[in-house]
């Protein structure tokens, strides 16, 4: 049944379609660019230093471009944002074939931080053009759906771009996701959008006229007076302060605890993509209680982490994540559309642009943190702390959320279509 209705979905909404194609296709491209250039790096330098640089270089980009994308989110075309980035992106894509040495490594880091800073730039528009492309009762859907393909990248992306970039080699890698970005541009521009949706304001609307001259002001305060944006925000974001440390424990879960090596990494990242899969078609099938989604999904994620601390084996610990992602992508899913139906589309870019922008540095302070900490406590005892502190942050946020809903389930819509 859940699978007839995301399908109905997909065959009744040609304009969700294409941006979900478009979101996959470069997503797979994604994978293949991250192992193809990992894969280089580790050959022409031979050192984890230019590694960690470039996995640094994925998030710095965010704390300018993010707030940045999403003021062009909210004032712009969001499909001409879409299509320029991913125009730019192709072209950025192709620098990579000309690294051949470590004297080239530089072209590397260059060519990293400018394709994060236009995915910063394009993720606002794309997630801020979903309720313009599905019905207002069809946005939980959508968002559970975007969590299964996020899944189906995850799982098939990394193996897919390693196995083709050990056949065909880098360069082809290289050419693929290049090839990725303009297919993603062209489903783009096919997307017909309503007259609302195309950027010309009316001057007799007050907050039409706000999101003319966007700013983060305006959105703070907004932010301020809706206690449930303000704490589904909170529970986007604050679960990152423990999920950095989590990411960080797989590859140790796997070699040190577990003396699984590459297959134990590989076991445990197809896991969670699974898990993602699992959670996004979980999420619409549940579709009718997002507030109770968006309550209490990161704290069984949180809850599965304490879990895997106890594991015996990297099996039960594999199907521990497994359960983690299925709530967690249960809850991206809610806590997204939660967003979508409590806040003007105006406001739209800007929100999840701050979304991202606060989750990138979270996560990377947190991975930053959890490398350190690993040097002074054993991984499962870690393991078992950053579960706890999602566990308990996510109870209390989810409490605050249920309360939040009810208030605002008693007074008038929010926000119209």
């Amino acid at each position: 049944m859940v699978i007839l209705m995301t399908s109905s979905l997909l065959l009744r909404q040609a304009n969700f379609r294409r941006l979900l194609l478009a979101n996959f296709l470069s997503g797979v491209g994604d994978w293949f660019n991250s192992v193809a250039v990992l894969s280089l790096l580790l050959e022409i330098t031979g050192t984890a230093m230019a590694v960690g640089i470039t996995l640094a270089l994925r998030t710095l980009p965010y704390l300018v471009f993010g707030p940045l994308g999403g003021l062009l989110a909210d004032r712009f075309n969001r499909k001409a944002v879409m299509i320029a980035c991913d125009l730019v992106r192709a072209v950025i894509a192709l620098c990579f074939l000309f690294v051949s040495s470590a004297d080239d490594v530089w072209i590397v880091y260059a060519g990293t931080f400018a394709l994060v800073a236009f995915s910063a730039l394009y993720n606002p528009a794309r997630i801020s053009l979903i309720p313009d492309v599905v019905e207002r009762d069809q946005l939980l859907s959508a968002n559970a759906l975007e969590e299964s393909v996020f899944g189906i990248v995850m799982a098939a992306g990394s193996l897919v771009g390693g196995v083709f970039a050990a056949y065909w080699g880098t360069d082809a890698a290289f050419v693929c996701n290049s090839l990725s970005f303009v297919l993603s541009a062209a489903l783009i521009l096919r997307i017909s959008l309503p007259p609302r949706s195309s950027g010309v304001r009316r001057e007799a609307d007050k907050e039409e006229r706000k999101a003319n001259e966007p700013s983060y002001r305006d959105l703070f305060s907004l932010i301020r007076q809706t206690p449930l944006v303000l704490y589904t925000l909170l529970m986007t974001t604050l679960w990152l302060v423990g999920g950095g440390i989590l990411n960080v424990l797989i590859s140790v879960y796997a070699y040190q605890v577990f003396a699984a090596g590459k297959s134990g990494v590989g076991l445990l990242y197809g896991a969670i993509g699974l898990g993602f899969i699992v959670g996004g078609v979980a999420a619409d099938l549940l579709k009718r209680r997002p507030y109770h989604m968006a309550s209490c999904s990161f704290a069984v994620e949180g809850f599965a982490h304490v879990l895997t601390s106890f594991a015996p084996t990297i099996y039960l610990a594999a199907a521990c994540y497994a359960l983690s992602t299925v709530a967690g992508g249960m809850g991206n899913a809610s806590l997204r559309t939660l967003l979508m139906r409590h806040l003007d589309k105006a406001y739209h870019g800007r929100v999840f642009a701050l979304e991202s922008t606060i989750s990138s540095v979270l996560i990377g302070l947190s991975m930053l943190v959890g490398g350190w900490l690993l040097t002074v406590f054993e991984p499962r005892l870690l393991g078992f702390a950053a579960g706890l502190l999602i566990t308990l942050c996510s109870l209390i946020l989810g409490v605050l959320i249920l309360q939040a809903s009810r208030a605002a389930d008693s007074a008038a819509p929010a926000q119209p279509d």
